[in-house]
């Protein structure tokens, strides 16, 4: 090191010496006035002093700032107008800052701090805290001692305001005292409105006293809420109050207190409660939590009622809050299903009416709300979550009923869920209580985390209704997938229906991403009897099998799937009393889908007289509502003695009713001789709803397509009652339609008839018979009868069964005219149709010239070959106005005549047989009234003519024999004959006047020529050769035929020349 210099200035003088004691205050005097000059200097500049040390603090820290100083002085410094940050947007304002000093030996300390006034601004956004620019304050050194400053601090009017994402929360705060032990304050906080999500809180309050003792601060004061609404979570809170009491250590890294809380109602999904009570005494050391607490809710309902449910026991947390465990007990009092739970059973009950989990439910519902009051809930639980896994273990857990048997049982039950196993259950499961079913149960984890679960309940009755699980295996795998299998035995109600002793096998899976799968494989379902509406099938068994590669019921996002087939159906049983079999060839169905059914034979009664359904092929379209078809059915009834052959058409169920619209078939009648012929329909409809059939239809004649009659009918199936209303609008008889086109038991009675026939009639059956009755009747028809051509029928029949063609007695039916050979006017004909298709004629009666015409009463059997009998009667006939009737032209007659035409017809043609007209005394005459035409004849010859120019007579008699569509023969025999007045005399005639003349004559003619013969005997030109009759000569030969021009014939033809 270099040796410096010496300085000019201290180059050595010769300076007088001085005596120590003098030196001494000479030193002192020069420290003290230098002194006292810095003092003097710095006071002077004090201000400028404190402003630089200010700023360079305020640099150092990064604060920027503005401020006003008011006064320094050794022991009280004054700031005014403090603001940190953005003038415009402050972080910190304080009106004034008071800072008091402390002289000491050392450093002065600063002893008092008093501020006025602050206002204090911050943030909390995106869960990061933010005071603006004095965050820098915030970033501690971690140097230095522990716990707050022992400094006195006098906090006047404080005030803050933080903005946060769920809203603003002001703040005011005020106090005195020293910071490490005895500062006392207070400390309140609002929120008018907090939103956090879906959730609002309201009126948000936080209000309370503030201490330190020993470094260390402490809070005691209620944090209240108004209310707190979440939506989304179903939640409501209203009037909840927590009253804390904790304190810091001086480290300020462990708060540690009690707390204590009272709400209002709560509302939690379905569950609600009247009041939340607990304490809590707790401890948060370096992040991880002890507590203990009670909590207790007072009159719960909803899903779960009770009077009183509780909590008790202790929380730990390690790893900052990452891991909890929890063990403690739940106690509850009158725990039972709260008015949400129980008006759900009672809603699945009514909704299950109509099958038997309706009774089962209503007596569940009644049994637990009889066990619950007064039942006590008791269990003891260990809750430990870590990370994603949560778990709880249940060692023992009883709900006790009323009854003290235990409706619930929980033993050695442990829950787990989260991380990748998914759920995972184990521990056995009790249920049982007076009135409520008793299910055995038993959870066990397997290798893989495997869950198996085994469960029976044995039978559980209710009304009429009893269910059974005589075995349930549960299987659920890691990945989610639950097995079941087992079987279940049910007797009860079914929608429509009853079963008993139903057995069906449980078989399936289930996983949250293919859904419900069930019935892989043929499951046989058998039954000791099973009923639908008034059809019970007897004990079979009936096997299911479900679609190549598929199961019979599917549930999965697109729905609920069910599909099925049989091979076959045989079953049999009663519909209500009445025997029935089913047999069918295969069926299958599929709900929503298709159902076909081929070969569905269904008969119904005593085999003996069974009614028969038999269906070719059914199908349908299942889906909301279920649509189809059928064809090829034929439907006969025992009672009905008609047929429905042929059926087809669309068919509906929707809303609880069965329709078929569009159908046509074909009405036969069963009888092997059919009573009517066949007739169609098409357009028909039919309704069956309520176990009623109504249906419609239109009969037709399938030749024309005329319609004949409109069918109305009305079916009760329970009763097995009905009836069919007939409607006949007007049958139109033309050449399209007659009589034996509806009825082959027409042939023969009557053909070519013209008119219309109108009426209604009514069949009505039971189980027992079947009646049948109608009344039918025109006003004008036209037809060819046996007996003759017949006109202007008219009249009303009354059928007491119409079925069986049978009428009530004496039927009349007024006759315009018939022409039996002559014809006859304004006749009445009674008859009445009797059993077996019997015609019975009483009679029929017309005015004949002066007389009457009758038709005797007779008997025939319609539809079958037989011969028939008729016999017309005449009485009192005026022989005069019968041959003006006849139009014989020059002829004249007197007398009156009686007698009887016995008419017979069989399948060869028709007779007349002994008919007899015989004339009244005194007898009468026949006159030809023209000229005559026959010359050069013999004595007798002339003397025949001459007398039958005007013949008096006192009998004669008519006699006629032969066929109707052949020669009649007529024998006339005339007794006590003279001539009467006209007739011209000779010598013999009058020679001969006196003598007993007889004649007889016998004409043979066709019965259509019958009185041309007559006209033969006095007109030449209604003579007719007797070779186109074909009429032998005397010796049996037969004549040539005529020529071509035939000569003049002559007088009397030989068929009365050549007969005595």
């Amino acid at each position: 090191m270099d040796t410096p210099e010496a300085d000019p200035a201290e180059d050595p003088v010769e300076v007088p010496t001085l005596p120590p004691r003098r030196k001494r205050w000479w030193i002192m005097g020069g420290l003290l006035g230098a002194t006292a000059l810095g003092l003097t200097i710095a006071w002077i500049e004090r201000e400028t002093i404190a402003d630089t040390v200010i700023a360079g603090q305020l640099d150092a820290r990064k604060l920027p700032g503005t401020y006003t100083i008011e006064s320094v002085g050794p022991l009280r410094q004054v700031l005014t107008n403090v603001v940190i940050g953005d003038p415009a947007r402050p972080d910190l304002t304080v009106e004034r800052v008071e800072i008091e000093i402390t002289p000491t030996l050392g450093i002065p300390a600063v002893s008092r701090v008093t501020l006025v006034r602050p206002r204090l601004y911050g943030s909390y956004r995106a869960g990061s805290f933010s005071l603006g620019k004095l965050d820098s304050l915030l970033e501690g050194t971690g140097e230095g001692p522990s716990g707050l400053p022992s400094l006195e601090l006098v906090l006047v009017d404080g005030r803050a305001r933080l903005d946060s994402d769920f809203g603003a929360v002001g703040i005011k705060a005020e106090g005195r005292g020293n910071l490490h032990s005895g500062f006392t304050g207070t400390l309140a906080a609002i929120a008018p409105q907090l939103t956090a999500g879906a959730c609002r809180a309201e009126q948000a309050s936080l209000f309370g006293t503030v201490t330190t003792r020993d470094g260390a601060p402490g809070f005691k004061g209620p944090l209240r809420l108004a209310a707190l609404d979440c939506p989304a979570q179903a939640l409501q809170l209203r009037g909840a109050g927590l009253q804390i009491d904790a304190a810091a250590n001086a480290a300020l890294d462990t708060v540690g207190g009690q707390a204590g809380l009272e709400t209002g109602a709560l509302r939690l999904g379905g569950q609600n409660a009247a009041a939340l009570r607990g304490d809590s005494r707790f401890s948060l050391k370096q992040g991880d939590l002890t507590a203990s607490y009670r909590l207790s809710a007072a009159r719960l309902g909803g899903t779960l009622a009770a009077s009183t449910l509780a909590l008790e026991g202790t929380l730990r947390s390690r790893d900052r809050l990452a891991t909890f465990d929890s063990e403690g007990t739940l106690s509850g009092q009158d725990v039972r299903p709260g008015a949400g739970l129980d008006g759900q059973l009672a809603g699945l009950a009514r909704s299950l009416d109509t099958t038997l989990g309706g009774p089962l439910l209503s007596a569940v519902r009644q049994g637990l709300a009889r066990e619950g009051q007064g039942s006590r809930l008791s269990a003891g639980y260990t809750f430990r979550q870590t990370g994603e896994l949560t778990s709880v273990v249940i060692p023992r857990g009883v709900l006790r009923g009323r009854s003290g048997a235990d409706v619930l049982a929980l033993s050695r039950f442990q829950l787990a869920a989260g991380g990748q196993s998914g759920l995972r259950l184990s521990g056995n499961v009790v249920t049982g209580g007076t009135g409520l079913p008793r299910l055995d149960g038993r959870i066990e984890r397997q290798a893989g985390g495997t869950m198996l679960g085994r469960f029976r309940m044995p039978e559980y009755r209710a009304a009429d209704s009893r269910l059974a699980l005589p075995e349930l295996v549960l299987v659920m795998r890691p990945t989610g997938t639950l097995g079941f299998s087992g079987r279940a035995i049910a007797s009860g109600k079914l929608p429509g229906g009853f079963a008993r002793g139903l057995s069906v096998p449980l078989d399936g899976n289930w996983s949250a991403r293919s859904g419900l799968a069930a019935g892989r494989r043929c499951l046989p379902l058998t039954f000791d009897s099973l009923s639908l509406a008034n059809l019970t099938i007897d004990s079979r068994t009936l096997t299911l099998c479900p679609p190549s590669g598929g199961a019979i019921l599917r549930s999965d996002a697109r729905g609920v799937r069910f599909a099925a087939g049989a091979g076959a159906l045989n079953v049999a049983g009663r519909l209500g009393n009445t025997p029935i079999r089913i047999a069918s060839g295969p069926v299958g169905f599929a709900v929503p889908g298709a159902l076909v059914a081929n070969r569905l034979d269904v008969a119904l009664g005593p085999p003996e007289s069974a009614n028969r359904f038999q269906i070719s092929n059914l199908t349908a379209r299942i889906g909301q509502d279920i649509t189809g078809r059928f064809v090829g059915t034929d439907v006969r009834l025992g009672a009905v003695p008609l047929d429905i052959l042929g059926a087809a058409g669309d068919w509906r169920y929707a809303n609880g009713a069965l329709t078929i619209a569009g159908a046509s078939f074909r009405l036969e009648d069963r009888e092997l001789d059919d009573r009517f012929r066949p007739l169609i329909a098409r357009d028909a409809a039919l309704t069956l709803r309520d176990n009623r059939i109504g249906a419609e239809a239109m009969l037709r004649e399938p030749a024309s397509d005329r319609e004949i009659v409109r069918v109305s009918i009305a079916h009760d199936l329970a009763t097995a009652r009905g009836h069919a209303d007939l409607s006949v609008p007007g049958i139109l008889f033309d050449k399209a339609v007659q009589p034996d086109t509806l009825t082959h038991l027409a042939l023969g009675v009557i053909a070519n008839a013209r008119g219309t026939v109108s009426g209604a009639g009514r069949i009505d059956w039971t189980t027992e018979k079947v009646t049948s009755t109608g009344k039918f009747g025109t006003e004008k028809l036209d037809f060819a009868a046996a007996f003759g051509p017949t006109d202007g029928v008219s009249g009303t029949v009354e059928f007491t069964d119409l079925l069986g063609l049978v009428t009530a007695p004496d039927q009349r039916l007024k006759i315009g005219a018939i022409n039996p050979g002559i014809e006859v006017y304004d006749g009445e004909m009674s008859f009445e149709l009797l059993p077996d298709h019997v015609l019975m004629v009483n009679g029929a009666k017309w005015p004949f010239i002066d007389g009457t015409l009758e038709l005797l009463p007779t008997r025939m059997a319609l539809g079958v070959p037989e011969t028939r009998r008729y016999t017309l009667r005449v009485t009192g006939i005026n022989a005069a106005k019968f041959v003006e009737r006849l139009e014989l032209g020059n002829i004249a007659a007197r007398g009156t005549f009686d007698g009887e035409l016995p008419l017979v017809f069989d399948e060869n043609g028709g007779w007349i047989r002994g008919g007899l007209l015989t004339s009244r005394a005194p007898g009468g005459n026949i006159s030809y009234v023209g000229e005559l035409t026959y010359k050069d004849l013999s004595a007798m010859g002339n003397f025949a003519f001459q007398t039958l120019r005007s013949l008096d007579f006192r009998r004669m008699e008519i006699g006629l024999d032969g066929a109707l569509d052949g020669e009649i023969v007529t024998r006339m025999k005339i007794e006590g004959v003279r001539q009467g007045d006209g007739a011209k005399g000779s010598i013999v005639t009058r020679s001969l006047a006196g003598l007993p003349i007889q004649f007889n004559v016998n004409i043979r003619a066709p019965f259509q020529r019958l009185m041309t013969s007559f006209k033969a005997l006095y007109d030449e030109e209604f003579i007719i050769d007797p070779r186109v009759l074909g009429l032998p000569g005397a010796g049996g030969e037969t004549p040539p035929p005529p020529p071509a021009n035939p000569a003049q014939p002559a007088i009397q033809p030989p068929v009365s020349r050549n007969k005595p």
